[in-house]
């Protein structure tokens, strides 16, 4: 971040607001230009300590997993650890499951989680970056401290919740042996939503979205979507109450 925008976000830190007219000559933060990979590359490879990552999505192309692969070689040789959150469906990704398994276990942690997640990247508690841009193409660097300090503890909230990888997470019903990503998937349309919104949330295509649904359908013996509804309901997979790795008591 630039100087003027911290010497403005600082101020307001201590006044405990920011005034109106100081919002016009307010700067916004840098991005690290079109093409990012290549400087949070270089951070990522440099780190000492920690490597913090948040995966949106099921699929990543080779090239980039490749890369990320190298870089968590060279950060563990320099003595850091590595976690990693994904979505639920990067269970059941094999391109993702073979990255995974070249990095030694013991400086790595992956968990899964259902909830929908945007790209997040922490180094060494210092430097952050997210996205800069819908499509993912830009990315912001974040560094300082206090704000470095929140997406710390916005991962932390999200770590808690998700389940290790290596977990069986599969049951969330009596009689009902429904995946992870299909009890995410019933809760969503439960909610209202249509495939397409169900898809994105999940990080997963349409048609793959559908094929969850079919399976589901099958699964609880639904004749229709209609019948589905009734059928989710009556099971509780959608409960909020119910963990979505534990079954109810």
């Amino acid at each position: 971040m630039c100087d003027p925008a911290l010497r403005l976000y600082e101020k307001a830190l201590h006044a405990g607001r920011i005034a109106r007219t100081d919002l016009t000559d307010a700067p916004l933060p840098s991005r690290t230009g079109l093409a990012p990979s290549r400087p949070i590359n270089e951070a990522t490879a440099t780190a000492r300590d920690e490597v913090l990552t948040a995966q949106p999505g099921s699929d990543r192309p080779a090239g980039k997993l490749q890369e990320a692969l190298a870089n968590a070689h060279t950060a563990i040789r320099r003595g850091a650890r590595i976690r990693h959150i994904y979505q639920h469906p990067a269970r059941y990704s094999g391109s993702i499951r073979d990255c995974l398994s070249q990095v030694p276990a013991q400086h790595l942690q992956v968990r899964t989680t259902e909830l929908t997640v945007e790209r997040l990247i922490i180094i060494d508690r210092s430097v952050a970056y997210i996205p800069a841009s819908a499509d993912r193409s830009t990315a912001l660097r974040i560094s300082h401290p206090a704000l470095v300090s929140h997406l710390i503890q916005v991962y932390e909230v999200l770590w808690a919740q998700a389940v290790p990888l290596a977990e069986n997470h599969q049951a969330t019903a009596p009689n009902a042996p429904v995946t992870a990503v299909q009890h995410s998937i019933a809760r969503l349309l439960a909610e209202g939503h249509v495939d397409d919104v169900v898809a994105r949330k999940m990080g997963i295509s349409v048609r793959t979205c559908r094929s969850h649904i079919a399976r589901l359908m099958q699964t609880l013996g639904a004749t229709s979507r209609t019948h589905l509804g009734t059928l989710l309901a009556r099971s509780g997979i959608t409960s909020t109450s119910t963990s979505p790795h534990e079954p109810p008591a």
